[in-house]
């Protein structure tokens, strides 16, 4: 009787008949969160990576996606967790513009013109809006006749000293991307 007993004991270890490996089979598999790199999306946002946005403006961004039409390309980031901030770049494979006619024609009502940036430049702030903060937007002609817009909007609890302080670090973020070949 007892070399039934042990017989019946191995047979039940070597064919693994225990209530752990039943918890094992039906745990939910891990899942491995990736993050792609902004690139990876196309259109414009070939021209950004997280860590350069981040390391001009001091936002982190963690999802990106691409539109084209016709000859404009456009990337946006934002983070997974919430719609606001968001950053948006915008560029215009080519165009025939002069910078004149890029500051009359081209640059918005109640934008301003400033120096400094590519071969003509401008600035627009939109203010706050149901669900969102304010929008700086920085537009130019760039050196390879372009025509470039980023446009950073806030999330809509952003305060009035986060918006003054972002003015100069799109205009870094615009600098560091200016095309100077044609």
């Amino acid at each position: 009787m007892r070399a039934l007993v042990v017989a019946a004991a191995l047979l039940l270890v070597l064919t693994g008949c225990d209530d752990s490996e039943d918890e094992a089979v039906a745990a939910p598999p891990k899942v491995t969160v990736v993050q792609q790199p902004a690139a990876s999306a196309g259109g414009a946002c070939i021209l950004w990576d997280y860590a350069f946005i981040q390391e001009k403006i001091g936002v982190t961004f963690d999802v990106a996606a691409s539109g084209q039409v016709d000859d404009t390309s456009t990337c946006v980031v934002q983070t997974a967790a919430a719609g606001y901030p968001d950053l948006t770049l915008s560029v215009v494979e080519s165009t025939k513009a002069t910078p004149a006619q890029f500051l009359s024609d081209l640059k918005p009502a109640r934008s301003t013109t400033f120096k400094g940036l590519a071969k003509a430049a401008y600035r627009l702030y939109t203010p706050p809006a149901a669900g969102r903060g304010p929008i700086i937007e920085i537009g130019w002609l760039s050196e390879a006749k372009q025509l470039q817009t980023l446009r950073f909007t806030f999330a809509a609890n952003a305060t009035a000293a986060a918006v003054t302080a972002m003015n100069p670090k799109l205009i870094t973020l615009a600098k560091a991307m200016d095309t100077t070949n044609g």
